[in-house]
């Protein structure tokens, strides 16, 4: 298929919205947007968890409680089409996620050093998602996703400055700001 015919320039833009709408998931825990992102079949491979879409969902549900804030941002959407109906997509990401002191669970997963127990931890990641995604019934979905961790840095943070008062501050739950847009402009949240 041509690459710039309008059918495949559909195709690449519904592909790159999957990918961005998981970013917009995962950093703002909405669980009940994940499953519609991959086939009901679908594998996960993120290194410390292996398995279906479910077990991702409950493993980012308990990891995630001492995460105070993340980022996740896709850049280089890289999409090569095996047919009209599969692809195999690569992502590269910049994650930074803050973990509230105390989280050595969740950090031991990542990392054998340790850290005070009062303090802030910071995780910057250059990763690369590489997934298969698959068109059936006429939606493009991860069929496959595995995680490719090419550079990582975790950094105690002593002292965490506070935002100014007033500052409209990002939540990580359906209270964030773009949630409450939505609902004002009549925009399903599904």
């Amino acid at each position: 298929m041509n690459p710039s015919s309008p059918s495949r320039v559909a195709d690449t833009l519904a592909i790159q919205d999957l990918v961005f709408r998981w970013c917009r998931a995962a950093d703002r825990l909405d669980f009940d947007a994940m499953p519609a992102l991959f086939h009901p079949d679908a594998y996960d491979d993120h290194g410390p968890y292996r398995g279906d879409v479910a077990g991702l969902i409950e493993w980012i549900r308990e990891r995630h409680r001492v995460i105070t804030f993340s980022m996740h941002q896709a850049t280089n959407v890289l999409i090569d089409y095996a047919d009209d109906d599969n692809a195999l997509v690569e992502t590269y990401m910049t994650i930074v996620q803050r973990y509230a002191p105390g989280a050595g669970n969740s950090l031991a997963q990542l990392t054998d050093a340790k850290f005070a127990q009062d303090s802030y931890v910071d995780l910057h990641s250059r990763s690369r998602y590489i997934d298969r995604v698959q068109r059936r019934d006429g939606t493009w979905r991860v069929w496959r996703r595995t995680l490719v961790q090419d550079w990582k840095q975790i950094t105690e943070v002593p002292n965490v400055a506070p935002n100014r008062p007033g500052a409209l501050v990002g939540q990580r739950n359906q209270d964030d700001f773009i949630f409450r847009e939505r609902r004002s402009m009549g925009i399903d949240l599904t």
